[in-house]
């Protein structure tokens, strides 16, 4: 967590640390957390970076199909 923090600037004033309850593949409580940024009036595009860790991850951990398509589909800004 740490390392992640100062990869994304947190403490700061574009994300927020949140914690959350999610569900897993197979369907169990799991706590995750995640960074919230202030919106936007129109969501932006993430960079190369980023959507890259996002696809390798989902890959990874054997997300469905239908979520790999939906990542590779994702513009990143150039």
């Amino acid at each position: 967590m740490l390392r992640l923090n100062l990869t994304e600037g947190v403490p700061g004033k574009v994300y927020s640390p949140t914690w959350l309850e999610m569900y897993d593949v197979g369907g169990q409580t799991v706590r995750a957390m995640t960074y919230v940024a202030e919106g936007n009036e129109s969501d932006g595009c993430p960079s190369l970076r980023y959507i890259t860790l996002l696809r390798d991850g989902a890959r990874a951990h054997g997300l469905p199909t239908k979520w790999l398509q939906m990542l590779e589909s994702v513009v990143h800004v150039e």
